[in-house]
């Protein structure tokens, strides 16, 4: 499986762990400490549009500069806070959105490129391990 449809599958896989979600469950504090799952799926938009930001630049042969992102923690919770007015539905939207745009993509870039310059570390544990984490911890909610 490439990258590209390897983030396909890890989306689908993110937006049925919330399937038996119910309205209360996604905007309660819950296994995540003080973020509700709406909180996890806005964090998880905001990621994914890091990559593509970053995808963008790698593009062109440079390597990406994360360090404005070293300090994560506070970074998580700038989004969070910045955004506590927008709804799930918009939550996901944006989700959705940021995905189908990386998504697309990755999906042109060539298979010699993908050979030639290797996938890097940060896509494969942002946009791909990190979802995959969180969609773990929002599947254990719906079993609670």
């Amino acid at each position: 499986m490439n990258v590209a449809e390897g983030l396909r599958a890890n989306h689908k896989d993110l937006l049925q762990s919330t399937r038996g979600l119910t309205s209360e469950q996604l905007v309660s504090e819950n296994s995540f400490g003080r973020w509700s799952a709406r909180d996890v799926l806005l964090h998880i938009a905001m990621w994914v549009g890091e990559v593509l930001k970053a995808v963008a630049v790698w593009k062109t042969k440079h390597d990406y500069d994360w360090d404005y992102a070293k300090d994560y923690l506070s970074y998580n919770d700038f989004w969070i806070n910045s955004t506590k007015h927008l709804s799930v539905d918009q939550v996901l939207q944006m989700l959705n959105l940021h995905h189908f745009v990386l998504y697309g993509e990755l999906s042109s870039i060539s298979p010699e490129t993908w050979t030639k310059r290797g996938i890097p570390g940060w896509l494969k544990e942002i946009a791909i391990d990190h979802s995959r984490e969180h969609a773990a911890k929002l599947r254990a909610i719906v079993i609670e």
